[in-house]
């Protein structure tokens, strides 16, 4: 008779369910809170103003995150690699430690890690800096004026009438109403703002951390498979996965930036295509395993290109030299390789 199957699990398959069942959201966690560093760099200027706001009104208690947050450089320097390499790294890690048995098994835990990763990050630092971005940002010129307006004019004039000279609309209304009609207007402002702020940071969120970590394990999965040396598989997981998640992530930045499709930046469509085209050749070339000169001059070309070497207003005739010579050493490498290898093609399908 066989044993009552009581539901417990013997202890040498304990430790590989709890990878495969729990591994993978806590590796997006941990990662997705690694880029915290980041919003932390990026917010510590409006910590500090708000602290010394604050400073002026002794009678109301301090938050306890209002205050001088200027990190040195070195830790400064240690945040942003960690926050930058993060979202790359999840993706390896996530494979190695889980292992995935088939391709579904590899799509469920970078699924996992992916959406556990964004979650961190949103709830961290990217939700409140692009509710920020969208809500309080757009708000301050209008509360400046707002506050211009409670001043005593030097000439006989009413203060409500600097609210008028930026919005005319309020010429009709009666000077005692205008100051509760601008104020409706700045709240309509930031209730629109937050709307399309929360949008805005799962769109960050899911772009810039969930993507790579979902990229980044399907690659690491079929890299582990091949086998060989860890340097190259290495090196072609961040050329796969860096080449996905960066035009994600200046994709959704565009739509965050408007002035990127400004006169003062031209082309900047251009400039994005660039970078999908590098990006692509990128990723070829790690799957393909291309010779390292042409992968090093599509790296290099790329990276030229994200500076903005050859696009902008602050492209020189230096940066567009290096930029066109990055470009068209790529083509002559690129046109060579793919040459070679139908030859190759031809030699092995030719009768012996």
């Amino acid at each position: 008779m066989d044993a009552p199957n009581t539901g417990t699990i013997p202890p040498s398959k304990f430790w590989p369910r709890f990878r495969e069942t729990y591994g993978p959201a806590l590796i997006g966690l941990v990662g997705g809170a690694a880029t915290a560093g980041l919003g932390l760099i990026a917010v510590a200027p409006i910590l500090h103003n708000v602290s010394q706001t604050y400073a002026n009104f002794q009678s109301l208690p301090t938050p306890w995150f209002a205050g001088d947050w200027n990190l040195p450089l070195v830790l400064h320097l240690i945040l942003i690699v960690v926050g930058i390499t993060a979202p790359l790294a999840i993706g390896l890690v996530t494979a190695r430690l889980v292992r995935p048995k088939d391709r579904w098994a590899a799509v469920s835990a970078g699924l996992t890690a992916g959406a556990t990763a964004s979650a961190a990050a949103y709830i961290l630092w990217i939700g409140w800096l692009t509710t920020l971005a969208t809500a309080v940002v757009p708000s301050v010129s209008d509360m400046t004026l707002l506050g211009n307006a409670t001043r005593t004019p030097e000439v006989s004039l009413h203060p409500s009438d600097t609210l008028v000279e930026s919005y005319p609309d309020l010429q009709a209304v009666s000077v005692d109403e205008r100051g509760g009609r601008f104020f409706a207007k700045i709240v309509s402002d930031q209730v629109v703002g937050s709307a399309s702020g929360v949008l805005l940071g799962v769109l960050i969120s899911i772009a810039c951390i969930g993507a790579p970590a979902f990229c980044g394990t399907l690659a690491a999965t079929w890299l582990l498979r091949q086998g060989g040396a860890w340097c190259p598989r290495l090196s072609r997981y961040i050329e796969m996965t860096a080449g996905i998640a960066v035009p994600l992530g200046l994709l959704v930045m565009m739509m965050m930036l408007p002035v990127g499709f400004s006169a003062s930046q031209p082309m900047p469509w251009l400039r994005f295509a660039a970078v999908v085209g590098l990006s692509a050749v990128m990723i070829a070339g790690a799957v393909q395993r291309w010779s390292w000169p042409i992968r090093i001059v599509a790296a290099v070309a790329w990276v030229a290109v994200l500076l903005g070497f050859g696009f902008g207003e602050r492209s020189t005739t230096g940066t567009l030299v290096v930029t066109v010579t990055l470009t068209v050493g790529l083509a002559v490498l690129l046109v060579r390789e793919l040459r070679l290898q139908a030859q190759f093609s031809k030699l092995q399908t030719c009768p012996t």
